[in-house]
């Protein structure tokens, strides 16, 4: 009955020490599925983490740069506005001032068509009869004077020609005046809506720039913050493996000897239960 005993308790130890050898190998490939996941995880988070930095580093540059290109297009706008202001001064000018000389000339030729006129009339005319004296050194007499007959007065045509040439010279400078102020204007309207097309597309550029800064921030918080907690699962994973080396390195290494030993036991108790048993027959 002691050798039964002996061998039931022999028995019951072999049988835990399986079980607890097929929870060991369990237990340790689970770790070891779970160690490599975690690793996998790191090393892919440090990827992302990484990539999120280099992102962020090249929104950066990118919202300084669209910044500058906004700056330098306000700052040619301001350049732009100040020209056109100048521009426009001086056509205000030499219009003024054309618009002036035109009214002048207007009225010096027509004053003098007016003049040239009068004496033609005067030159066709007939004198009034008189009785002529002849003078000597001490009277001159009463005889009219011996003027050269106008001829038409083509002196004077030619002044009028002259100024109504300057005339048409200062209209066509005013003109010409009116289609520059056209043109600058037209041009500087053209460049303002460009330029203004320009900047509204900068300050979306910006708000989507900010938009993705603000994406790529959060993303490297949460994955900095599970890369921390990756970090403290592989401890605690490094930590469970000691453990487990601890209470089963010893166990699986020695398993097939232990059991092989304690079945060789439990045979010789059996062995020695059949003699004691031949003997007490």
């Amino acid at each position: 009955e002691e050798i039964d005993k002996m061998v039931a308790q022999l028995t019951k130890q072999q049988s835990d020490e399986v079980e607890h050898r097929d929870w060991c190998i369990k237990e340790m490939n689970d770790n070891n599925r779970s160690t490599e996941a975690a690793y996998d995880k790191q090393e892919s988070l440090e990827t992302k983490i990484a990539n999120l930095d280099q992102e962020l580093k090249e929104n950066a540059a990118k919202t300084e740069e669209t910044k500058a290109t906004i700056a330098e297009m306000q700052k040619q706008m301001k350049r732009a506005s100040e020209i056109r202001e100048a521009e426009n001064a001086d056509y205000q000018l030499t219009v003024g001032d054309q618009q002036m000389t035109q009214v002048i000339l207007r009225k010096a030729i027509d004053r003098m068509k007016q003049v040239y006129a009068l004496l033609q009339q005067d030159g066709d005319q007939p004198g009034a009869p008189h009785i002529q004296t002849s003078g000597n050194h001490t009277d001159p007499g009463n005889g009219p004077a011996r003027f050269t007959k106008y001829e038409q007065h083509a002196g004077g045509s030619r002044v009028v020609a002259m100024l109504e040439t300057v005339l048409a010279d200062s209209r066509k400078m005013e003109d010409e005046a009116h289609a520059s102020e056209q043109d600058s204007q037209a041009a500087y309207e053209n460049f303002m809506k460009d330029s203004n097309k320009s900047i509204k597309q900068g300050g979306e550029t910006l708000i989507s720039l900010a938009e993705a800064k603000a994406a790529a921030e959060a993303s490297l918080s949460m994955a900095k913050e599970d890369h921390k907690s990756t970090l403290t699962e592989l401890e605690g994973l490094n930590g469970v493996l000691g453990d487990l080396r601890k209470s089963c390195d010893f166990l699986v290494k020695n398993f097939d000897a232990r059991q092989s030993a304690r079945q060789a036991e439990m045979d010789g108790l059996r062995e020695a239960k059949a003699i004691l048993s031949g003997m007490a027959g």
